[in-house]
Order: C-alpha cells, then structure tokens, then sequence
C-alpha cells in the first residue's frame, strides 16, 4: 500500500518537475549573464541585465497557471501553495547564482 502511494505520487510529480526544471536551466543561465554584466559598470551592459532580469521574471511568473495545474494535489489551495513554492524556488535560483557570479568575479579580478 505504501509503495502503491509512493508511486503514485512519483508519478503525480514528474509534470511539475520537468517544468521547474526546465526553468531552473534557463534561470541559472540568465543569472549568470546578469551576474556577468553587473561586475562591468558600463550603463549599456547594466541596462542589459536589467532589461534580462525582468523578461525572465515575467516568463517565470507566467508558469504559475502550468505549475498549478502539474500540482500533485488534488485541492486548489495546496496546488496554489506549491506553484508559489517553485516559483519562489526559481527566484532564490536565481539570486544565488547572480550573487555566486559576482562573487567570482570580484575575487578574480580584486
């Protein structure tokens, strides 16, 4: 009975997962070219960071409805708690690897 439900719950994840995971890939690539252009203090390569940062926040919130609906629960409420967790997941991915970039590199080139 125990492994039935574990497997069914396995199986119940795998949507969401290739989801988040997906997106992790392309959060950390982001995060490191916006770590990459925030040690240059050129405004045009600022810009770009910026401008970066914001479309692949906008792309990572609009996975929520998709999130929701891989949710491996069955209530509103817990598949709207866990698209939350995974996006705010994907932002803390993120600010990770932004900060772990420009850490290397200040301590490169410092």
């Amino acid at each position: 009975m125990m492994q039935h439900t574990l497997r069914s719950l396995h199986d119940r994840l795998v949507p969401a997962e290739e989801i988040f995971f997906a997106w992790l890939m392309r959060v950390f690539a982001a995060a490191t070219l916006v770590g990459s252009a925030w040690i240059d203090d050129a405004p045009p390569l600022e810009l770009g960071a910026i401008v970066t940062t914001l479309y692949v926040a906008v792309r990572v919130a609009m996975q929520f409805g998709p999130l929701a609906a891989a949710a491996p629960f069955d209530r509103r409420p817990l598949r709207v708690m866990f698209a939350a967790g995974a996006l705010v997941l994907l932002g803390l991915a993120f600010l990770v690897v932004v900060t772990l970039v420009e850490r290397l590199s200040l301590s490169v080139a410092g």
